[in-house]
């Protein structure tokens, strides 16, 4: 994943998320439209196969790179605690 800023203002980003899906981007969007200061969280691929998602964050009365640095280590603790519970309920089910 590569992250380059296209626009960046106080309370808006639009950043290009070479390498990366609508399946990091879905769950980027839902993670930041948890944040009742998040006034809009989206992103568009023009093309599936040849371009890279587009995403748009703006807020209100948060600066948006911190809103968005939040919402990736909010992922990043959810991604964890997921591999923990998963590596134990496979654990718990190995043929012994």
């Amino acid at each position: 994943m590569e992250p380059r800023v296209l626009e960046s203002s106080r309370y808006e980003l639009k950043i290009e998320i070479v390498g990366e899906g609508h399946s990091f981007c879905n769950l980027l969007r839902k993670t930041l439209l948890e944040e009742p200061a998040v006034e809009f969280a989206g992103y568009s691929i023009d093309h599936p196969l040849l371009a890279n998602p587009v995403f748009t964050l703006r807020t209100k009365r948060r600066q948006a790179n911190v809103v968005l640095r939040e919402a990736l280590e909010k992922m990043l603790a959810r991604t964890e605690e997921f591999r923990k519970k998963f590596v134990q309920a496979v654990s718990d089910h190995e043929v012994k």
